[in-house]
């Protein structure tokens, strides 16, 4: 397999050179559609004009762009905007190498002014942080300096917090305990992994922010899947990404049900659920199982209000909102927020924009 694997790397780049003759005829047939190239690109990186030349005339524009992107990776070791890579095919977001500037200030005020309305109503907020991948998996991102700035902001964020008097759970400790054994991030995606939620489903619990419940619960797993990382796209195709040592990645997600509920939950539900958790796709996809994970360690069933692309700050603010607050507000809502976003400086100003990391076009 070794032995593949390599012929594979070297296989790579001659396919692309073997092909690259190819595509630039096409340029001689349409030059009024190339982006102007100039000698930067001899100097490390293949640049933007790079990419749109090549995206927008070659003639098998697929397949061209996952096989020059595959290229670039093995030659040079690089995706394109937005990917960090880190080492043997680890991948980092590049949302997780902003400049911090103002937005831990910012966003430290604002949770507790969303503390504050949610005490208003009598429901306790407890923010659960997700500490940046770069500074969880930091032996596999080899950049100490960006780790280290991570954990810093991390560090500024948890103490911030606990100042405002907001209710925080610390969940890097549990995080970088599992990591020393095991990932807590996927290799090639942005997302925890189901141990890396359960890790952190169990630092919630271990708080004392919330009274543990006494219900029964079941836990049935479901159908063992495979998926592409979401950073895959920001390097190559997905059916060359395992080619050049990304592999698709593997998970047996779950789901958690009340044993004894006894169908109760469709009439009353919403005025029996004393959790609510709101959230990003750490929460909202039910790949990762962190919703099935809280109801586990806090045994108390959890009503899931976290929405996918929208970032941390607009499903927090829909549930306000909502019907489901007003007419029957929990006694804790939990908000997981990804340390990262703290980095987005629109993150406050524009609700309704997606803020979210998402696949490469």
């Amino acid at each position: 397999m070794q032995a593949f694997y390599r012929m594979t790397r070297y296989a790579l780049p001659v396919l692309f050179f073997g092909y690259a003759p190819f595509a630039n005829m096409a340029y001689l047939e349409q030059p009024g559609e190339l982006a102007p190239f100039d000698m930067g690109v001899l100097k490390g990186t293949l640049t933007q004009s790079f990419d749109t030349a090549y995206k927008t005339a070659m003639p098998h524009r697929d397949a061209s762009i996952g096989l020059i992107g595959a290229g670039r990776y093995v030659l040079v070791g690089e995706g394109r905007k937005g990917v960090l890579t880190g080492r043997d095919g680890w991948l980092f977001t590049a949302e997780e190498a902003r400049i911090p500037g103002n937005g831990l200030d910012t966003g430290l005020s604002e949770i507790a002014a969303i503390r504050t309305r949610l005490a208003a109503a009598g429901v306790d907020l407890v923010l659960v942080p997700v500490p940046a991948k770069v500074d969880v998996q930091a032996a596999q991102a080899g950049a100490p300096e960006l780790s280290a700035m991570m954990a810093q902001l991390y560090a500024g964020f948890v103490s911030g917090l606990q100042a405002a008097d907001v209710g925080v759970v610390d969940t890097r400790p549990a995080l970088l305990t599992l990591a020393a054994t095991q990932p807590a991030f996927f290799q090639t995606d942005t997302h925890w992994t189901l141990e890396g939620a359960a890790a952190v489903a169990g630092a919630v619990a271990q708080s004392g922010l919330i009274a543990p419940g006494a219900a029964d619960m079941t836990r049935a797993a479901l159908e063992p899947k495979t998926i592409a990382g979401d950073l895959v796209s920001y390097v190559t195709s997905e059916t060359l990404a395992p080619y050049i040592g990304l592999p698709r990645e593997t998970l047996a997600p779950y789901e958690v049900t009340l044993q004894d509920a006894g169908g109760l939950g469709d009439l009353f539900g919403p005025a029996a659920v004393d959790v609510v958790l709101v959230g990003t796709s750490y929460s909202a996809n039910a790949d990762w199982s962190f919703a099935e994970a809280l109801k586990l360690a806090l045994q108390s069933d959890v009503l899931n209000a976290a929405a996918q692309g929208l970032g941390p700050v607009v499903p927090m603010r829909d549930y306000l909102a909502s019907e489901q607050f007003r007419d029957a507000p929990p006694k804790v809502v939990i908000w997981e927020f990804p340390l990262r976003y703290l980095t987005e400086p629109t993150l406050w100003d524009a609700p309704d924009a997606p803020m979210e990391v998402a696949s490469a076009d």
